[in-house]
C-alpha cells in the first residue's frame, strides 16, 4: 500500500550530493565516515539522504535504514534495531537475538546483575562489524532527534571505529527539540572528523523548478507569489501545492501553471495549516482511526491498532487504503508508518489533551491485555501525564521487577511518578517504593535510594523486602563513604529474628566485609565470612556462597596468604560457574585469582585466568567480564605495554566495565588513570601524563576503594616529579603508600623500591629506612617467597649499596618473567657496580635494561639510566638499537602485528576477539594503534600492507614468561 499523490522531485543541493556521493565512494573503497546533517522540519533532510545513497548498491554497499519517532525514545535501541534488522541472516546472531536479550528475563539480583542493555550494545556492535566484513555498510538514522538514548550511545560507538571498518555513518537531525545527549552526540561525533551539512532554504530559481516539477509546468506570477509562503521550505511547498490540486486550484497548461483565483483567499499561512488542510480531505472514521494510530507512534502494526480500536484488522482496510490515497500513511518496515513526522504530530495535537491521555491509558492496558511487551506497554503509560489509574498502578508494580532489569531509565521514570499517586492503603505501595529503591540504587542515584530504601523499612513488614532493602542502603552508604553507618545497618538486619535463611547469609557475609573495611579487623571477618558461608551451604544459595568465599579470599590476601586465597577464589570460581544470576560476582571473582595469580608469579597462569574470564564475556555479554581494567595492571607488569594501552582506551570511563558490583566507586576509575598515567610518563608522553594525572588526583581518595586503588596513580605522580627533578615532591606523593590502614590490601611492596630510590637520592634517609622496614615485614608474611622478596632484595641493595642483593633480585625477575621490574633493578645494580668499580658488568646490565625500556618505548626510563650510568664514564655500547621505531611496520607490537594479519584474512573485530582472548572493543583499539603506526586509513589497506609482509616472519603474541 503507498501513497497515490504526487511525487516531489528533488532539485538543488549540488554541493551537499557531492559531499554524499563522495563518502559512499569512500566507504567502499574502505574508507568509514560519520556524516551530520541537519535542518528545520520538511527542509528537505531525508530526500537529500534518498537521492544522495540512491546508488549505494552501484558500489557494492549494504544499507540499513531506520526512522526515529517520538515514542520511539522510551524504548532501548529501538530505532538502532530497527536499522539493522533484515540486515544479518547469515550471520549467526541479529536484531531478533538482541531483541531477545532485552525481553529475556534477567535477574538483577542485589549486586545489579548484567545490564541487558550494555549487553545489547556490545551485541549489536560487533554485529556491525561482521556485515561490515561481509561489505562496505552504510547506515543511516533519519529523525535521530527523536531516538533512544541506548541507540545514541551505540551511534557513537560505532562512530569512533569509522576509521578502521568500511562504515559510512549518516544521521539526519533537526535543531529542535534539543535534547542535552543529541547535542553531546552532535559535538562528539564532529570532534571525531565527521562531515557537517546544514541544509537551508531552496533559492528562488530552485523553488520555481520544484513547483514545476509538482505541476508539470512552470509557475506563473500568482502561483510563485503563493509558493514564496513556503520560505524555501520543500515539504511546505509540497503541500501547499498539493492541496491547490486537490482543490482545483490551479490551471495547468502546456507553458505556465497558473492560480484560478489571482487573489486566492484561504491559502495555506503555514507548514501546520498546509498539513491540517490535507488531513481534511479525510473522512471522519479515518481520522479518527488515525488519531489512534498517532498514539502508538510514526510506525504501528495494523495488529496492534486492531486491538486498541477493539475491531477486527480487516474492518480497518476501507479507513487505511483512504489514508494511504491521501498520502497519509505508507508501508514501513512489516506495518505501517506516517509519510511524516510531522503529519502524524498534527494528528496527535489535534486531539484535546484529556482525551490523549484517557487514549493512552486505554492503549496500554488493551496492548497489555493482548500480550504486548512490556516496554510497549510502559511506552503508553509514560505518555499518561496525570494521574494513574490503580490499574495502571497495578500493572507498574507488577512489572517493576522486569521493567528496572530491561529498562532501568524508564522504571526510574514510570515507578517515580506512580509513588506520587500511591494511595497509602494501596497493596502496590511498598512494591512500588522497593522498586524505586531499586532501580535507583542501581542507576548510582544513591540521595533517591537511601530515601526510598529507609521509606520501604519504615513501613514494610514483609521480612525480604526489608532484608533487601537493608541490603541496598548498607552498600550505598559504604560505596559514599559513609562506613560506619552501612555497617550499623548491616547489624540492624542481623538482629531481626524474622530474617530469611538466605538474606541472614547474606548480610553475614556483607558484615564480614565491611568488618575488613571498615574497622580493619582480619580475624572478625574471617570468622564473620566462615559463620556466613555455613549459612548459605545451608540455605543452598550459590550468591552467598561465592560471595563468603571471596571474602575469605580478601582476608587471606591482606594477609598475604596468597596459596590459602589462590584455593579460596578457586572454589568460588567453582561454585558461581553454572550461576547464570550473578555474572558480575564471578567476573569479581575471575579478577581475584589474577590478582593471587600474579602474587604467586604464575602470570602465564593469570593469562589463562584472563581468557577464561573473556570467554565468560563473550557468553554472557556482561561487559564487567571483560576485566579491561585488570587486563591492563596485568599487562603493564609483564612488560605488554602497548597491549596494556589497547586495553584502557578501550575503556568507557564511565562505562560499566570501570565499576564494582554496579557502583560507580573510585577505585576503578583511579586505576584506570594511574595505569595510564604511570605508562605515559615512563615513555615521557607529557600531554597524556598530564590529563591522566590531572583527572586521578581530581577524584576524592576517600573511600575504601579508593584507597586500595590508588598506588599505580601516587607511582605515576612521583615519578612525573622525579622526570621534573622535584625529588623531594616525588618522595612525597609516593611515601603516603607507606600509612595504609589496617586489614588494607593494597601491595605496597611492588612500590617500595622506587620509593627507597628516590629517598636515597633527594638524601631522606628516614623515608628510604621506613620503605626497607615496610618491604621487609612484607616478604616475612609470604609463605612462599616471590614479589614481596624480591622488592626487599632491591630495597636492601639500593639502601645499603649491595649490588649482590640487587643481581639476587635480577635473577628472579628473569626467572618468572616481570621484564618492568627486572629493568628497574638492571639498572640500579648498574649504577652500584659502576659506582663500586666493576664498569665492564655495569655496561652490560645497562645495556641489557635499554633494551628492554627501548622495547617497552619507555624513553624516560631510558634516559634516566644513562645519565646514572653517564656519572660514572659508562655509556651504552652498540649492543641494540638507541630507540624503538613509532612509524612502520617495525613499529608494531607481536599483538598488532597478529591483529594484523587477522585483519589481512579479512576477519571481523569480534572474531579476532574470539580467536586471540581479547575483547572486541580492546580489538577495535589495537585496529587504530595499526592505522595510526602505518599512516593507512583503512582495513582495506592494512591488508595490502600485510600481503608485503610474509606470516612466518613474524613471532606469535607476547608471552606472559617475557625476557
Amino acid at each position: 500500500m503507498g501513497p497515490t499523490t504526487l511525487s516531489a522531485p528533488f532539485v538543488g543541493r549540488d554541493a551537499e550530493l557531492a559531499i554524499l556521493k563522495g563518502l559512499v565512494r569512500g566507504v567502499a573503497a574502505g574508507r568509514g565516515r560519520a556524516v551530520w546533517v541537519e535542518g528545520e522540519p520538511g527542509i528537505g533532510k531525508s530526500s537529500l539522504l534518498a537521492a544522495g545513497l540512491s546508488d549505494v548498491g552501484e558500489f557494492g554497499c549494504a544499507t540499513a535504514w531506520a526512522v526515529g519517532d517520538e515514542l520511539s525514545q522510551r524504548l532501548p535501541l529501538r530505532v538502532i534495531m530497527e536499522c539493522l534488522r533484515g540486515r544479518s541472516r547469515s550471520l549467526d546472531a541479529g536484531p531478533a537475538d538482541i531483541s531477545d536479550l532485552l525481553q529475556a528475563k534477567v535477574i538483577a539480583g542485589v549486586l545489579g546483575g548484567s545490564d541487558p542493555v550494555a549487553a545489547a550494545i556490545e551485541r549489536l556492535l560487533a554485529l556491525v562489524d561482521r556485515l561490515c566484513a561481509a561489505s562496505p555498510l552504510v547506515m543511516v538514522m533519519d529523525d535521530l532527534q527523536w531516538a533512544d538514548d541506548a541507540s545514541l550511545v551505540a551511534w557513537h560507538q560505532l562512530a569512533l571505529a569509522v576509521d578502521q571498518l568500511p562504515l559510512l555513518l549518516v544521521a539526519a537531525c533537526r535543531p529542535v527539540p534539543q535534547r542535552e545527549m543529541v547535542d553531546k552526540l552532535r559535538n562528539s561525533l564532529l570532534a571525531h572528523d565527521a562531515a557537517l551539512v546544514p541544509l537551508g532554504p531552496l533559492a528562488g530559481a530552485e523553488v520555481s523548478h520544484l513547483v514545476a516539477g509538482l505541476v508539470g509546468a512552470p509557475p506563473g506570477p500568482g502561483l510563485q507569489r503563493l509558493a514564496a509562503h513556503a520560505s524555501g521550505n520543500p515539504l511546505y511547498l509540497r503541500e501547499i501545492v498539493d492541496t491547490l490540486l486537490r482543490e482545483q486550484s490551479l490551471k495547468v497548461g502546456p507553458a505556465t501553471a497558473e492560480l484560478t483565483q489571482p487573489a486566492r483567499e484561504g491559502a495555506p499561512a503555514s507548514l501546520g495549516s498546509a498539513i491540517a488542510r490535507r488531513l481534511g480531505f479525510l473522512s471522519p472514521a479515518a481520522l479518527s482511526m488515525l488519531g489512534t494510530a498517532a498514539l502508538l507512534g510514526a510506525e504501528f502494526s495494523v495488529t496492534d491498532l486492531a486491538v486498541v480500536l477493539g475491531r477486527p484488522p480487516t474492518d480497518l482496510m476501507g479507513e487505511l487504503r483512504e489514508a494511504a490515497a491521501a498520502g497519509v500513511v505508507t508501508e514501513s518496515g512489516s506495518g505501517l508508518g506516517f509519510r511524516h513526522a510531522l503529519i502524524r504530530q498534527a494528528l496527535y495535537e489535534r486531539m484535546p489533551a484529556t482525551l490523549r491521555v484517557a487514549l493512552h491509558r486505554h492503549a496500554g492496558r488493551a496492548l497489555a491485555e493482548a500480550g504486548a511487551t512490556v516496554a510497549q506497554v510502559a511506552g503508553q503509560l509514560l505518555s499518561v501525564a496525570t494521574t494513574f489509574d490503580s490499574w495502571a498502578l497495578r500493572w507498574i508494580a507488577e512489572h517493576a521487577s522486569a521493567l528496572t532489569d530491561r529498562s532501568p531509565d524508564i522504571a526510574a521514570e514510570l515507578l517515580s511518578r506512580a509513588a506520587q499517586y500511591v494511595a497509602a492503603d494501596d497493596p502496590s505501595r511498598h512494591v512500588i517504593y522497593h522498586s524505586l529503591a531499586k532501580v535507583q540504587f542501581r542507576l548510582g542515584r544513591h540521595a533517591e535510594a537511601e530515601a526510598y530504601a529507609r521509606r520501604v523499612l519504615l513501613r514494610s513488614g514483609d521480612p525480604v523486602v526489608v532484608a533487601e532493602a537493608r541490603w541496598i542502603l548498607s552498600r550505598l552508604l559504604f560505596s559514599v563513604g559513609r562506613n560506619a553507618e552501612a555497617l550499623s545497618v548491616v547489624q540492624e538486619a542481623l538482629r531481626a529474628p524474622d530474617l530469611p535463611a538466605m538474606w541472614r547469609g547474606r548480610l553475614r557475609a556483607l558484615q564480614a566485609m565491611f568488618l575488613r573495611y571498615v574497622l580493619g579487623d582480619l580475624d572478625a571477618a574471617e570468622a564473620g565470612a566462615r559463620d556466613a558461608l555455613g549459612l548459605a551451604e545451608a540455605a543452598g544459595d550459590s550468591f552467598a556462597i561465592g560471595y563468603a568465599l571471596c571474602i575469605l579470599w580478601l582476608v587471606a590476601s591482606a594477609r598475604r596468604e596468597h596459596a590459602k586465597a589462590l584455593e579460596f577464589i578457586n572454589r568460588a570460581i567453582d561454585v558461581l560457574r553454572d550461576d547464570t544470576d550473578h555474572p558480575d560476582l564471578r567476573a569479581f571473582a575471575l579478577d581475584n585469582e589474577i590478582f593471587t595469580l600474579q602474587n604467586l608469579d604464575r602470570l602465564a597462569d593469570a593469562d589463562a585466568c584472563l581468557h577464561e574470564a573473556r570467554r565468560d564475556a563473550e557468553r554472557t555479554g556482561d561487559l564487567r567480564a571483560t576485566l579491561h581494567i585488570g587486563a591492563a595492571v596485568h599487562y603493564y607488569w609483564v612488560g605488554r605495554w602497548d597491549d596494556a594501552v589497547a586495553e584502557l582506551d578501550s575503556v568507557a570511563e564511565h562505562g560499566p566495565e570501570i565499576t564494582h558490583f554496579g557502583l560507580r566507586e573510585r577505585g576503578p576509575i583511579l586505576l584506570y588513570h594511574g595505569v595510564s598515567a604511570l605508562v605515559a610518563v615512563h615513555r615521557d608522553n607529557r600531554n597524556a601524563a598530564r590529563l591522566h594525572l590531572e583527572a586521578g588526583f581530581a577524584e576524592p581518595i576517600d573511600t575504601v576503594s579508593a584507597w586500595e586503588n590508588c598506588d599505580f596513580l601516587l607511582a605515576a605522580g612521583a615519578q612525573d616529579a622525579e622526570r621534573s627533578g622535584d625529588l623531594a615532591k616525588a618522595v612525597s606523593l609516593l611515601a603516603p603508600i607507606l600509612d595504609t590502614r589496617p586489614g588494607q590490601m593494597t601491595l605496597v611492596h611492588q612500590w617500595l623500591p622506587d620509593l627507597v630510590r628516590v629517598a636515597v637520592a633527594a638524601g631522606d634517609t628516614s623515608t628510604a629506612r621506613a620503605a626497607l622496614d615496610r618491604c621487609e615485614a612484607e616478604a616475612a608474611r609470604e609463605e612462599i617467597p616471590a614479589r614481596a622478596a624480591a622488592a626487599f632484595s632491591r630495597c636492601r641493595g639500593l639502601l645499603f649499596s649491595d649490588a649482590d642483593a640487587l643481581l639476587t633480585a635480577i635473577d628472579h625477575y628473569r626467572e618468572v618473567g616481570r621484564p618492568v621490574e627486572r629493568a628497574q633493578t638492571q639498572e640500579d645494580a648498574a649504577a652500584q657496580l659502576a659506582a663500586d668499580g666493576h664498569g665492564a658488568r655495569a655496561r652490560v646490565l645497562l645495556n641489557e635494561a635499554a633494551d628492554i625500556y627501548t622495547g617497552l618505548g619507555a624513553y624516560w626510563c631510558l634516559r634516566r639510566a644513562e645519565t646514572r650510568l653517564r656519572a660514572y664514564g659508562i655509556r651504552r655500547g652498540v649492543h641494540g638499537p638507541r630507540s624503538r621505531a613509532t612509524t612502520g611496520w617495525e613499529a608494531l607490537s607481536r599483538t598488532e602485528l597478529a591483529v594484523a594479519y587477522l585483519v589481512g584474512e579479512g576477519r571481523s573485530n569480534p572474531d579476532i576477539a574470539g580467536e586471540m582472548f581479547l575483547s572486541r572493543g580492546t580489538v577495535q583499539s589495537h585496529v587504530s594503534h595499526i592505522l595510526s603506526k602505518l599512516g593507512l586509513r583503512s582495513r582495506v589497506e592494512i591488508a595490502r600492507e600485510v600481503m608485503n609482509h610474509p606470516r612466518d616472519t613474524v613471532s606469535p603474541p607476547l608471552a606472559a614468561k617475557s625476557s
